[in-house]
């Protein structure tokens, strides 16, 4: 029976680059062989999430959201575009199943950690984790809390926050929380998109910013991950 892999993205119609990350972990994962196909499709850009499919010879699909957090877009706008009946759709011959998003994998805490390594955090300096949050669903800020838990087991550095474009802790209140120290901000985002670019240019002199956690090259591996437990889930059941 021939696979396919397929990441489901955001994309967008203001920034070129929102797109890149997810395409360059599809071409990373294309090459290792493992899938006879591998897709993208995203929600504002083509190929477009409702065509995601057009073309696709494969008769087992696995789709991975390439999404930061559980929400509007992994419960509703991805299963309606895609037309999915829930975790697992069979239809035509053909079975579809979508794993959790990435940004739920408890890899992101490490991947986490090497961003902050990579602009020279100390630890003794303060990490900020930079989600994008939304008060229209509660689901949106779960993942980057969770994460901040395992970063703060970890014990790498003084502390760990969460802060927020789209909700409270606003990204306005860095320079309250660190208290004068030096201090890290990670966005936790697939890829150096609008939001990203936003916020920076709106960040305090002072504050180290690093690449976005969705850009990792581990991002791939992740991916891979999710792909093998839905798989292997569905095995054991």
């Amino acid at each position: 029976m021939s696979k396919a892999l397929l990441l489901a993205g955001h994309g967008s119609h203001l920034n070129s680059r929102s797109s890149e990350a997810v395409r360059a972990h599809a071409r990373k994962l294309a090459s290792t062989g493992v899938w006879d196909e591998v897709r993208v499709a995203f929600w504002k850009e083509e190929p477009s999430l409702a065509r995601a499919l057009d073309g696709c010879v494969a008769e087992d699909v696995t789709v991975v959201p390439v999404f930061m957090s559980e929400g509007y877009f992994t419960s509703d706008v991805i299963p309606t575009e895609m037309d999915l009946e829930g975790p697992v759709t069979r239809r035509r011959g053909r079975t579809v199943r979508c794993t959790d998003p990435v940004g739920v994998h408890p890899a992101l805490a490490d991947i986490i950690v090497e961003r902050a390594l990579e602009v020279g955090t100390k630890p003794v300096d303060v990490v900020f984790v930079l989600g994008h949050g939304t008060d229209r669903n509660v689901d949106s800020s779960n993942s980057v809390h969770q994460q901040i838990k395992r970063v703060s087991t970890l014990d790498r550095f003084a502390e760990v926050f969460a802060v927020f474009t789209d909700q409270e802790p606003n990204i306005r209140s860095v320079l309250d929380l660190a208290q004068g120290r030096a201090a890290t901000i990670v966005p936790f985002f697939v890829s150096e998109g609008w939001h990203v670019g936003q916020v920076a240019a709106e960040g305090a002199a002072g504050i180290r910013y690093t690449e976005p956690a969705g850009t990792h090259r581990d991002l791939a591996t992740v991916i891979t991950d999710l792909a093998q437990e839905v798989l292997s889930s569905e095995k054991q059941s």
